[in-house]
C-alpha cells in the first residue's frame, strides 16, 4: 500500500468518526427537544376537606422534615431498578439531587427548587436553578428525564414546560388514618407548618 492509499484510508476513518459524531450530537439533541417539549397533562389539585375539631397544626423543623422525606423516599426506591435521587431541603431551597444521562454520560445534577404553598394546601416545587458538573444542561430537560425515567408515587406531578413539580398531598393522605396539608413554609427560619386532620365519620 502506497502513501496515498494510507492518507486516503486515514481520511475515510476520520470522515467515518465525524459522521458518527454528528449522528450522536444530532440524536441528544433531539432527545433534549422532545423531554423538554413533550406534552404535559395538568392534572387538577386534589381539594381540601374542611378544617374542624379534629384539626391540629403540626410544626416541623428541617432536620424532622428532611428526615421523613428521606425515609419515604427510599422507602419506595427500596425495591427500584430505576435511578436514585435525593431530596434535601436546606436554608434557601429545596434541592433534587440524581443523576441523568447525558451523550451516553451519567452525569450528577442538583436542582435547586423554591416550595410555595398553594391555596388547596399542596406544596408546589418552582426550579430556580440546575447544577450538572461542567455542563450547561436546560431545567426542562432535567425535569422531562425525572418524569420519564424516575420511580416517582402517584401524587407527585412534573411540569417540565412550567418548571414546577406539584406535590399533592391531599392526595397522598386522602384515604390514610390522617388528612395533612401544608399551613406555612419558612425556609429561612427552618419551620414547616402543617394542618393535621382526623377525618369524622359520616
Amino acid at each position: 500500500m502506497n502513501m496515498e492509499d494510507k492518507l486516503k484510508k486515514q481520511y475515510n476513518g476520520w470522515k467515518a468518526a465525524f459522521w458518527v459524531l454528528v449522528i450522536v450530537l444530532i440524536g441528544s439533541l433531539l432527545t433534549v427537544v422532545h423531554l423538554a417539549s413533550a406534552p404535559v397533562k395538568t392534572p387538577a389539585e386534589t381539594t381540601a376537606p374542611k378544617a374542624s375539631d379534629t384539626s391540629l397544626e403540626l410544626v416541623l423543623n428541617q432536620k424532622q422534615v428532611n428526615a421523613l422525606a428521606n425515609s419515604y423516599i427510599k422507602k419506595i426506591q427500596k425495591k427500584s431498578k430505576k435511578p436514585q435521587y435525593r431530596f434535601i431541603v436546606g436554608n434557601q431551597y429545596a434541592t433534587v439531587i440524581g443523576r441523568a444521562k447525558f451523550l451516553g454520560v451519567n452525569v450528577q445534577y442538583a436542582m435547586n427548587c423554591i416550595p410555595v404553598k398553594t391555596s388547596e394546601g399542596n406544596i408546589l416545587l418552582k426550579a430556580k436553578g440546575l447544577a450538572v458538573g461542567r455542563l450547561n444542561l436546560p431545567i426542562g430537560f432535567v425535569m422531562g428525564y425525572i418524569k420519564k425515567n424516575y420511580q416517582l408515587p402517584n401524587w407527585v406531578y412534573i411540569n417540565q414546560k412550567k418548571k414546577t413539580i406539584l406535590l399533592d398531598l391531599n392526595k397522598y393522605t386522602k384515604n390514610k388514618a390522617v388528612h395533612a396539608q401544608a399551613d406555612e413554609i419558612n425556609l429561612a427560619d427552618g419551620q414547616f407548618k402543617f394542618l393535621i386532620t382526623v377525618p369524622q365519620d359520616n
